[in-house]
């Protein structure tokens, strides 16, 4: 295998060219938004506020098609100093996205009777909502149920071209991880809100996984682009800083919404 080092400038003509012969997946499908929440916990029984109330809340939502899902995950790898859980919200469209329920509405409908203050007041007191971070979907594998989350945050200074050698090059790789049931799911995301020189980063991927022992990423790549060479391949990864990596473990999650 030739060994090649590529200037930017070429790497960035790489993945234009590349684009030229590839068709974007799902572009007549509405754009997937995801809402995640950095969670403190103040409680020990904070994982039981989730699962015991709001959990059904959520799924409500997904029912009544406000939502397209929600999950709890835990930080097992990372800095829990300012968030040691997360959740993530989906939205399919900007219909979901732009549609602002009444949790109060929402609650009697799930526990009809019960009361609604008591539960919130129980909320407030079990953890503390730190940042909301808002993204878009850029492109994805298939997804299979999980148990982790490895979600790397990426600096991209060309985002065209980064997205592009995401989708054109690595996102083959990660597909044949999943099929042969190293991963069991790969995405890309774009940072909608907050931007800005502070935030540190504008992109995220996140791989899907039930255990995290090491994957074969290079024979990945190899097997999925036959015709490339690997150190050039690998070259392209100068069009992205790797901020910082943590691992999630999934608590809990909502169920598909209903079949139209």
């Amino acid at each position: 295998m030739t060994t090649t080092t590529l200037p930017r400038a070429v790497l960035t003509t790489v993945i234009l060219a590349i684009a030229l012969v590839t068709n974007v997946q799902g572009e007549d499908r509405p754009p997937l938004y995801v809402s995640v929440d950095c969670m403190k916990s103040t409680a020990a029984d904070y994982t039981s506020l989730e699962t015991d109330i709001w959990q059904a809340m959520h799924q409500e939502l997904v029912n009544q098609g406000k939502r397209n899902s929600w999950a709890l995950y835990s930080v097992m790898y990372g800095d829990r100093s300012r968030c040691d859980y997360y959740t993530v919200t989906t939205f399919l469209g900007q219909e979901q996205l732009d549609a602002n329920p009444n949790y109060g509405e929402v609650y009697q409908a799930v526990y009809p009777g019960k009361d609604a203050a008591k539960a919130m007041a129980k909320t407030w007191a079990s953890r503390e909502r730190v940042a909301t971070e808002l993204w878009l979907m850029v492109d994805s594998t298939e997804f299979k149920s999980h148990r982790f989350a490895i979600v790397n945050l990426m600096q991209a200074k060309d985002p065209d071209a980064y997205e592009l050698m995401e989708s054109r090059v690595f996102k083959a790789a990660h597909q044949a991880l999943v099929d042969s049931g190293h991963r069991s799911g790969w995405a890309v995301y774009a940072l909608v809100s907050p931007t800005g020189s502070s935030v540190g980063y504008n992109y995220s991927t996140v791989d899907l996984v039930n255990n995290l022992a090491p994957v074969p990423m290079a024979e990945a790549m190899i097997a999925a682009n036959p015709d490339r060479d690997l150190n050039a391949m690998h070259e392209l990864l100068e069009l992205r800083d790797h901020v910082r990596s943590e691992t999630w473990a999934l608590v809990a999650a909502t169920d598909d919404p209903p079949a139209e």
